[in-house]
């Protein structure tokens, strides 16, 4: 499913930046009202009646006009054509493949088609329909006067079209060869019933006349409206998309193109969704609804109370919370597991074969052994192993990992330890709360992780059995075979700590006001305690119930970010493999450079996402700056 906590990134998902590039135009907007009365849903969805059926995406604007407007003059346009990632995204091969399209229509039409070109085109109410996304097949509405269409610059260039007629009203076609004169498609216009229609191929074009003449009801109304009024709550707001997920997981190119490359998972279940994106002075909030398939199925759910409750622990420095609506203790344990001690390396992996250090041969050079650590790959771990100490999680695989549904699988020694008292003292609901920073004069980010869990009424928690769970996980992952340091428990302040010496290494916890909270270290669990009592975090939910909530602070979590990842990427390495000529190309360093310049021209402060089951899945993510 999408999902905005856990985001991977890598260099060949290019077909990720158009998306971006509309995010970041979207954000750059301001919300407008006027001042309507509310329309139905099919009158809110109009231009779906002349869309033809069979697309794949359907995306429509209330006011592209006002849009294009605000875009062209705002500075997150600016910053984001001046950025590092979209330096990077104009040398990508989705990039260059879309602009020698554009190029090979403009040749053949005799005009350009830019961003200002669409302004001058644009209407109020407009849509655009994507039938095949290797061939750009599309037709794009918008609704504009016929005198300010007649004098466009599209229109003017119509002596140098073929004029045909379809159901008695003409439109203009130009043949065009694409893809390197591999294709035969059309670009074809027309003016019918007060809307502009541009299409590149002709038979779409006959099909959206016929449409918006109402001679023809082969069109896209029935699909769009099919999913809209099941949508509670569903109103048209600045922009709104229509997607055939069921179609789009079939297609080769968002295949290879789609970032997080997860439609043999979570979107294997969707068949089709509804997004409505609302944007205002203070941020856009994003509705989501999804229509599942035959493995979807309803969650457990968190009442506002249950989650504004686990919202009063979040302290200021937390960056990352994720609150579960689970009912399995196992979820709980993996995830209690996962915060205190971290991931364990995967069961089924195998050495790689090591160079010989011994030898002098003549390839070798003095800077040979201080770059076997230049990047922290698997040979660190076989360089640090205790061949003595046994093996953790050998038999779970990757039951550490979180599932796309967000629950964890239990296996390992310390879940299965800690399940039984989890199962008789919480209800299984849980907080993730995750914080970084950098310290100056030290050369890593420190994480700290944390769980927050809601225990049943009464319930009482035998220390004695969560404390030894956890001092022999911390003996068996972290100490080495044969020694026997004093791990002890400790209180300070209402707080149980592990009073050790193991390279930062730790775990702490306290019962407050009927929920348990572990933590990495007794800092991080001191603050949260200190949040509950002043109660200084709030969630703004309404009584609505949820099964997922998720809290990034952005705008907080980005200087570690930027830190790290400068490190990561080598970016203040004062000595290169080779010295680079003037003329030779800037590498932009993909996290520390391409992503960090996005997230800033974004300009997004916070994100929250709440995700619900019922006869349609819903999602809300709101983004504010």
């Amino acid at each position: 499913m999408y999902h905005v906590v856990g985001i991977c990134f890598e260099q060949r998902s290019s077909m990720k930046k158009p998306i971006l590039l509309i995010a970041v135009a979207l954000l750059a907007l301001t919300h407008r009202s006027d001042g309507q009365q509310t329309r139905s849903v099919a009158e809110q969805l109009k231009l779906t009646r002349v869309m033809p059926r069979g697309a794949m995406v359907y995306v429509q604007a209330n006011d592209l006009s006002a849009l294009m407007k605000t875009w062209l003059a705002s500075p997150v346009r600016a910053q984001f054509y001046q950025s590092a990632s979209f330096e990077v995204f104009k040398k990508s091969h989705v990039y260059l493949k879309l602009q020698a399209r554009i190029q090979e229509f403009e040749t053949a039409i005799g005009i350009g088609i830019d961003e200002k070109r669409l302004s001058e085109l644009a209407g109020r109410a407009s849509a655009v329909s994507v039938y095949d996304i290797g061939k750009l097949e599309l037709v794009f509405v918008t609704e504009i006067a016929r005198a300010r269409a007649v004098v466009s610059t599209l229109f003017k260039q119509a002596p140098h079209f073929q004029e045909r007629s379809a159901d008695g009203t003409s439109y203009y076609v130009r043949d065009v060869s694409t893809d390197g004169g591999r294709l035969s498609q059309q670009f074809c216009f027309a003016y019918v019933e007060d809307k502009l229609i541009v299409s590149t191929t002709e038979g779409l074009m006959i099909r959206a006349i016929a449409n918006a003449k109402g001679s023809s009801s082969e069109s896209l109304k029935s699909d769009v409206l099919g999913l809209a009024e099941q949508a509670a709550g569903f109103a048209a707001h600045d922009v709104t998309m229509w997607l055939d997920q069921a179609r789009m997981n079939g297609n080769r190119y968002f295949s290879n193109y789609w970032i997080h490359h997860n439609e043999e998972e979570g979107l294997a279940k969707i068949e089709s969704g509804l997004i409505d994106l609302r944007l205002t002075r203070e941020g856009m909030t994003e509705q989501r609804w999804f229509k599942m398939g035959a493995g979807g199925k309803a969650e457990a759910a968190l009442t506002g109370d249950q989650l504004a409750g686990f919202m009063k622990f979040v302290p200021a420095s937390a960056q990352l919370v994720e609150v579960y609506a689970s009912n399995q203790s196992e979820s709980l344990s993996s995830a209690i597991e996962q915060s205190l001690f971290g991931d364990l390396p995967d069961d089924d992996w195998s050495p790689p074969e090591i160079p010989d250090r011994t030898s002098s041969g003549g390839d070798e050079n003095e800077n040979t052994r201080a770059e076997r650590y230049s990047r922290l790959d698997s040979r660190f771990d076989i360089d640090v192993d205790d061949d003595q100490a046994p093996r953790r999680g050998a038999d779970i695989g990757e039951s550490s990992r979180h599932q796309t549904d967000g629950t964890r699988e239990e296996g390992s020694e310390f879940a299965r330890n800690v399940s039984p008292l989890l199962s008789t003292i919480s209800t299984a609901s849980y907080c993730e709360l995750v914080r970084s920073k950098s310290e100056a004069g030290k050369p890593f980010v420190r994480f700290e992780r944390a769980i927050v869990a809601q225990l049943k009424p009464d319930a009482q928690v035998d220390r004695g059995v969560l404390e030894r769970a956890i001092v022999d996980e911390l003996r068996a992952r972290y100490v080495v075979a044969g020694t026997q340091p004093r791990l002890e428990w400790q209180d300070e302040g209402g707080t149980r700590f592990v009073a050790q010496a193991l390279l930062e290494q730790g775990a702490a916890y306290s019962v407050s006001g009927g929920y348990l909270v572990l933590a990495s270290s007794k800092e991080f669990a001191g603050d949260i305690l200190q949040a509950a009592r002043t109660g200084s975090a709030t969630v703004d939910r309404g009584g609505a119930s949820v099964e997922f909530f998720a809290l990034i602070r952005v705008a907080a979590a980005k200087p570690a970010f930027d830190t790290l990842m400068s490190k990561l990427d080598g970016r203040d390495q004062t000595v290169r493999a080779r010295v680079k000529s003037d003329d030779e190309e800037r590498e932009v360093k993909f996290f520390s450079e391409n992503l960090s310049s996005l997230v800033a021209a974004s300009a997004i402060r916070e994100v929250r996402l709440t995700r619900k089951s019922g006869q349609l899945t819903t999602e809300q993510v709101v983004y504010l700056w």
